[in-house]
């Protein structure tokens, strides 16, 4: 008992190690897959089908887009303006948003060529951006060496930021820009880089708050109109990101913000710049706008182009046609709530996919079965997925790719493994036992093939010995072929039935049978088991003889022992060669009982702890006691007769009358209880018990028992 309990513990000992091993090497080859960058474009499609499959936070109210769409261009074409429109047509755009209440007006058009309408027309503008004091162009960064830019000072003066702190890693490095005109340079209140590289699939999901030009900082356009009307306090880099004021941006280590989109294109309340222009052209005559003033009052603004033919349009995570001028609004969106997507730590990643890969080989090594293995990779995998939406869903985003190849390599290695190892040892143990076990059997011992060891165990069992009577004397009346073909007949449905109720076929010798229940499985219906597959045993022995007798071949007779108690069962043997047995007592006892049948003319025989154990379930007729073999001490046996609620009247009146004359026979009133057993006898002369009885008390009636009669009745021989 010992040594199985130390080799279960070797063995599951190795297994762990095994899943240690495999779980780290999960862990390593997802990290020379993500090192080689192969992961990256599968990541980035992961984000965007988030975005458009999580519900996202709505977009801001105070955040709206005014856009110069192909309506708008329709609309001054018949007023006889074409495109490019005049400087001066923004003018009153400004001027409204102005009087309205604007808390900014953001271009997200570039003013860095002088109008062909000539200086006035930039200057019409210019003093529009001036008077209201919040408006905000755009300048372009390039990577290109260009020629000296007279208003570059200017430009880095007004929007050039100092911001101390670690500074994050430049990957571009821009050499020159592009300024706005004079007249807009002088009257805008702030001024903002447009100029971004999108991922490299070409689709914008981060942008970066600013840009190192020379010895400055640039801000984005959205940055810089919060920057400037925002109000956020002094700027400072930290280790995550920018802390502006007492809001900290997450920015990744090239000083990019994650985008937190809003929804699809239009998520952000749009104008029409040709209605506002109307609005405030009507206003100045005194007819009520188009637009209340209400819908821009303390409003971000932001000025775009939207109509196909200016270009001005991108691929976006919610969209792969998406206007550039609603990336600005998201960032500036963005800012003002503080509402940011967060790249999850890389520390929690890796914990999670240490959790997702180690689970994964435990599953695959200590639970057997392909159903089970594939249903616990589809709950971790729908456990993660869920605990990123559900963190996409807060803010945070956990890459779903990388631990997602973490589990599939640890599945695969640990699969691999496990054919390789124990793949071969359950297919041993398959064909070994699947002619003695019955496949619930069988199933037990791949999960625990520590129990093969060499070695036992005591366990509560019940025993089965079954034989054929006479069978020698009808076997020499037959050919070897005859016998051969008969005994593989019976043997064949014996054993059918057996496996059938979950019982362990030990052995067969000649025609005998030895079977037991209660390992390597607990059954706690053994005994009930053991008395079914004997009766269905006798049942099927009948159907065999009716067959035998359509070939002239001479019917069989089965005799069966049936005892519970406790046995050694194990691996017993040599180191080389052993077997799957059960050895004891408890055993020796069933053996006997089987022989002893034969003295009372019964075919199925169990012990008193066998009948015990099957109250309510089986139904038993009493025979005697009995004194076996080589045991001083008698006990109560029983024949088996049907299972409870099956007996037929006739059968429970018999047991009835037999339990009568069987109480007269102990008192020592042999010639009552001959009556009783004779007339048993007249109704079923084939009751073998019944005539036992009659002919001992006709002996015992000629020769009657000493005094100190105990009853017992001990058999000689087996």
């Amino acid at each position: 008992m010992k040594r199985n309990l130390g080799l279960t513990a070797a063995f599951r000992h190795a297994k762990w190690l095994a899943a240690l091993g495999l779980t780290l090497a999960a862990l390593a080859l997802s990290l020379v897959l993500d090192l080689s960058g192969a992961i990256q474009p599968y990541r980035l499609k992961t984000l965007d089908a988030l975005f458009r499959r999580v519900p996202l936070p709505a977009a801001s109210p105070e955040v709206v887009v005014v856009t110069v769409d192909q309506p708008d261009l329709d609309f001054f074409k018949t007023q006889g303006i074409t495109w490019p429109w005049r400087r001066e047509v923004y003018a009153p755009l400004i001027d409204y948003c102005r009087w309205a209440g604007a808390k900014a007006v953001i271009f997200d058009i570039l003013f860095t060529e002088a109008s062909s309408y000539g200086p006035e027309d930039d200057n019409r503008l210019g003093q529009a951006a001036a008077a209201a004091g919040n408006v905000v162009f755009a300048f372009p960064l390039s990577r290109e060496e260009k020629g000296a830019n007279p208003e570059e000072a200017a430009l880095l003066h007004k929007a050039g930021l100092q911001i101390p702190g670690p500074r994050p890693r430049d990957p571009v490095g821009y050499r020159s820009m592009s300024t706005p005109v004079r007249p807009l340079l002088d009257g805008a209140g702030a001024l903002g880089n447009v100029e971004c590289k999108p991922d490299e699939d070409g689709i914008y999901r981060r942008v970066p708050l600013v840009l190192p030009f020379k010895d400055r900082w640039l801000p984005m356009l959205p940055f810089a109109a919060f920057h400037l009307s925002g109000n956020p306090g002094p700027l400072k880099f930290v280790e995550d990101g920018l802390l502006v004021g007492n809001l900290r941006i997450p920015l990744d280590d090239k000083g990019n913000l994650l985008l937190k989109y809003r929804g699809p294109s239009r998520s952000h309340k749009r104008f029409s710049a040709a209605n506002i222009i109307a609005s405030e052209a009507r206003r100045q005559h005194g007819h009520p706008p188009i637009y209340p003033p209400a819908d821009f009052a303390g409003k971000w603004v932001l000025v775009g182009l939207t109509a196909p033919g200016l270009m001005d349009l991108k691929a976006s995570p919610v969209a792969a046609v998406y206007p550039g001028v609603e990336v600005h609004a998201t960032l500036l969106d963005n800012l003002l709530r503080g509402d940011f997507l967060r790249p999850a730590p890389p520390w929690a990643m890796w914990a999670g996919m240490l959790v997702l890969s180690a689970a994964m080989v435990l599953v695959v090594l200590f639970f057997s079965g392909l159903a089970a293995t594939l249903t616990g990779f589809a709950a971790l995998a729908l456990a993660y997925l869920g605990l990123v939406i559900g963190a996409f869903h807060y803010g945070w985003w956990a890459d779903p790719v990388l631990p997602g190849v973490a589990l599939g390599l640890s599945f695969t290695l640990a699969a691999a493994f496990s054919y390789a190892t124990e793949g071969r040892q359950k297919l041993y143990i398959r064909r070994m036992f699947g002619q003695y076990m019955s496949e619930t059997v069988i199933s037990h011992l791949l999960e625990h093939p520590e129990k093969l060891q060499l070695g036992g165990e005591r366990r509560r069992v019940t025993l089965f010995f079954s034989d054929l009577a006479g069978f020698t004397t009808i076997s020499e009346r037959l050919s070897a072929e005859t016998v051969v073909s008969l005994l593989n007949d019976y043997l064949s449905s014996m054993t059918e039935i057996i496996l059938d109720e979950a019982g362990t076929v030990d052995k067969f010798e000649g025609d005998a049978i030895m079977a037991f229940w209660g390992a390597p499985l607990d059954q706690a219906d053994q005994a009930a088991r053991a008395c079914r597959a004997a009766l269905k045993q006798q049942a099927a022995l009948q159907d065999l003889n009716r067959q035998f007798a359509g070939l002239n071949l001479p019917p069989l007779s089965m005799r069966i022992g049936l005892n519970t108690g406790d046995a050694i069962v194990g691996n017993l043997g040599s180191a080389k060669r052993f077997d799957y047995t059960v050895i004891g007592d408890t055993v020796n006892l069933a053996s006997r009982l089987e022989g002893v049948n034969k003295f009372y003319g019964s075919h199925i025989m169990a012990s008193e702890a066998t009948a015990a154990e099957c109250a309510g379930t089986v139904e038993f007729r009493e025979l005697d006691l009995v004194a076996v073999k080589g045991k001083e001490q008698a006990i109560r046996v029983f024949e088996v007769l049907g299972l409870t609620g099956e007996l037929e009247p006739e059968l429970i009146k018999r047991r009835q009358d037999f339990a009568q004359a069987l109480e007269l026979y102990r008192q020592g009133r042999f010639p009552e209880a001959g009556a009783g057993f004779e007339a048993i006898l007249t109704e079923n002369p084939e009751d073998g018990p019944a005539r036992t009885y009659r002919d001992r008390c006709r002996k015992f009636m000629e020769a009657p028992p000493p005094v100190d009669w105990d009853t017992v009745f001990r058999p000689e021989g087996k």
